[in-house]
């Protein structure tokens, strides 16, 4: 009888344990997700090097990219290494107002153009804007997939890896799967890849963040000259490619 008991005890409290433990994984996400949130509201300006790959099927583009942001939404890209036609030296900036002016480099450095955010002069070749490769916009998607997929998280070393599904697949520019990993320390974005299917079509890894240095707006002129920045005691990541 006594047998009996314990067993029917042990298998209450592993049902318990079950059940909270599925209780906590299902509230992680929404958790961590809080936390990034806080996080970024802290950062009111930062800089970081991008090396973005993406492909739309038949072509392909590599980019080495020094990201400037501050809020609201001011943006400058300088591409410091490219694969695609007179990429390397271009430079970009956003205001927020829906127009990208930028020029290209090479022998089209002075030709300066103000287009739409949507010209495929200024979006990747998966149609990727100025103003969708920020950390607000992986801070959007997440909260998509809290509300419209499946999130899983995994440790590895020092990031946290997300696994997002969506539920229709449809709804989400064709996208299946995105993998997203967040630094366990700072909470900051360190990589994204994300599959059409089975295949990878876009991989950004983020780097080099320096936060909060107090970018001034003048910054985000495409004929102001970054390296200036450091003559005020800013500090700025590197301007050069090793």
């Amino acid at each position: 009888m006594k047998r009996v008991v314990v067993l029917r005890t042990l298998l209450i409290l592993g049902i318990f344990l079950y059940m909270i433990e599925c209780r906590a994984e299902s509230q992680r996400p929404s958790e961590l997700f809080e936390m990034i949130k806080v996080r970024y509201e802290e950062i009111k300006d930062y800089q970081c090097r991008l090396f973005e790959w993406s492909t739309d099927g038949r072509r392909y583009e590599e980019r080495i990219i020094n990201f400037y942001f501050k809020k609201p939404k001011l943006i400058r890209m300088d591409i410091l290494r490219g694969n695609r036609p007179f990429d390397s030296g271009s430079v970009a900036v956003y205001l927020g107002s829906g127009k990208v002016k930028g020029h290209r480099g090479g022998i089209l450095k002075n030709i300066v153009l103000n287009v739409p955010r949507e010209s495929a002069l200024a979006t990747t070749i998966r149609g990727v804007t100025m103003d969708e490769s920020d950390m607000e916009t992986v801070i959007i998607k997440m909260k998509y997939y809290l509300e419209n997929g499946k999130i899983s998280i995994t440790e590895t070393g020092d990031v946290y890896q997300f696994e997002c599904v969506p539920f229709d697949v449809t709804k989400n520019e064709g996208i299946s799967r995105d993998v997203l990993w967040i630094g366990k320390k700072n909470l900051l974005v360190v990589y994204n890849e994300r599959f059409a299917g089975t295949k990878s079509v876009q991989r950004v890894q983020w780097c080099d963040y320096i936060v909060n240095a107090g970018l001034p707006d003048e910054l985000f002129n495409i004929d102001f000259n970054v390296a200036s920045l450091a003559e005020r005691g800013i500090p700025i990541i590197t301007q050069t490619v090793e």
